[in-house]
């Protein structure tokens, strides 16, 4: 008897306490989820009355007054940088174009159906985008997008977005593809500092395959970096370094030819190496990465591994990255290199003498 009493007691507390949780639950206020303000953009109509849009003649009807057709002439895959208001997102380019790319592959997109005015902050501190028909937009990751190519842009390209079906989350968008292009640019930065030299813009990769099969995935992918020598004396390049030492060894005794044929040549590669140093080049790399795909298709990071080719011809040289770097190092001239260079072109100037 004692004991069911005791029962009904526990049951009765624990019906007491669900009910006030549950009033506490509704009656207590809502804690909002966390916002942020995202700067409203100017509509293309302000744009022009405020004289801020360059090329208002060739604004489209469409972006400008909601009117006309838009015929669409760009599409790409391009990752997000920046938001920057309510209308305009600045990207890079991943994926190819009609047109001829500009160093950088920055562009900008005017979003002809604008965001909204509230971004939410997620758990992390990331902050999502968003407006009507529009997927979560955030900085970092990628999108296919449709539109508009500004007539007559200039620096970086201008793209129109007519709404928000032409701008939808990339598919490849993934863990595993990030994993994949992370490992590219990580690549494209150890192959110019093999080279003595940096990167003045981040490289454009364009993934050519990506293959799983039997729990290993292959990637293709091509890298195209634009990049300058390392900044440093001149005269201290091995080369230049190891024709000078020549002439300061034998310059008294050198004819008026000689002498000239090894100062003309150091003449010659001072101007090579200042361009280098000062006007960056394009650069590109082939590469496959390779590496572990457990059961639920994830990528193991710690098996990544990447291969280089050394072609010609392309993709019958595969060596792997570390070796790679090593043989772009020991391609390097010499001090050595350069007073043999410098001993053969006094000689050969003396020959040809009177």
């Amino acid at each position: 008897m004692k004991l069911n009493k005791l029962i009904a007691i526990v049951i009765l507390v624990l019906l007491v306490g669900m009910v006030a949780w549950g009033c506490w639950n509704w009656l207590s206020p809502k804690k909002a989820t966390p916002t942020v303000d995202l700067p409203v953009g100017d509509d293309m109509s302000t744009q022009i009355k405020k004289g801020t849009t360059i090329y208002t003649e060739n604004v489209p009807d469409f972006a400008l007054r909601k009117t006309g057709a838009s015929t669409q002439d760009f599409s790409a895959t391009v990752k997000v940088l920046d938001v920057l208001n309510t209308r305009t997102i600045r990207v890079e380019i991943l994926s190819p174009t009609t047109f001829e790319q500009q160093p950088g592959y920055v562009g900008y997109l005017y979003l002809c159906a604008p965001l909204s005015e509230k971004a939410e902050k997620l758990a992390d501190g990331t902050v999502a985008y968003s407006g009507t028909g529009y997927p979560q937009i955030i900085t970092g990751r990628s999108y296919d997008v449709v539109g508009v190519l500004q007539p007559g842009w200039q620096g970086y390209p201008y793209v129109y977005i007519p709404g928000e079906v032409e701008f939808q989350q990339n598919p490849d968008d993934s863990v595993n593809n990030q994993m994949l292009l992370a490992a590219a640019r990580s690549f494209a930065e150890q192959a110019a500092a093999a080279g003595n030299h940096h990167m003045t813009h981040q490289p454009a990769i364009t993934v050519s395959s990506n293959q799983v099969q039997a729990g290993k995935v292959e990637a293709l992918m091509m890298i195209e970096t634009m990049d300058a020598l390392n900044i440093g004396p001149v005269d201290a390049q091995p080369f230049i370094a190891g024709e000078l030492q020549y002439l300061q060894d034998h310059g008294t005794a050198l004819s008026a030819a000689a002498r000239k044929a090894v100062e003309d040549d150091i003449a010659y590669w001072r101007g090579t190496i200042e361009h280098a140093m000062n006007i960056p080049s394009e650069t590109s790399y082939m590469i496959k990465v390779v590496g572990d795909v457990n059961a639920t298709g994830n990528i193991d990071a710690s098996s990544l591994q990447v291969y280089a080719d050394e072609g010609p011809p392309r993709g019958n040289a595969w060596v792997l990255a570390a070796q790679y770097f090593k043989n772009m190092r020991s391609a390097w001239a010499t001090v050595a290199q350069g007073y043999a260079s410098a001993a053969s072109l006094a000689s050969a100037a003396s020959a040809k003498a009177p």
